[in-house]
């Protein structure tokens, strides 16, 4: 995994702003192309894998610790402000 430094600059942001120390990735689900991943400011859990990437720290539920290892998270500018998005994520459905 992989976290540009826009996305770091904005994540610092809101770590402050909410008291937040990390991200965790999670599975919400499983759809057509396997784990559907969740995104929240949440302590990490027993069973994640913590990671520090790009001076963030990460916890990665085991179940999606491949689906999230080849990806980016980004912070990408649209009409209506920025957001969070991931880069290299299959959109087969």
């Amino acid at each position: 995994m992989n976290i540009t430094q826009k996305a770091k600059t904005k994540l610092q942001v809101i770590f402050e702003e909410k008291g937040a120390e990390g991200i965790r990735f999670y599975s919400v689900e499983a759809g057509c192309c396997g784990p559907q991943l969740g995104i929240s400011l949440d302590a990490p859990e027993e069973n994640d894998i913590i990671e520090e990437i790009n001076g963030i720290k990460v916890a990665i539920d085991k179940n999606v610790k491949d689906t999230v290892e080849d990806l980016t998270l980004d912070d990408e500018e649209t009409p209506n402000g920025s957001q969070f998005v991931l880069l290299g994520m299959d959109q087969c459905c």
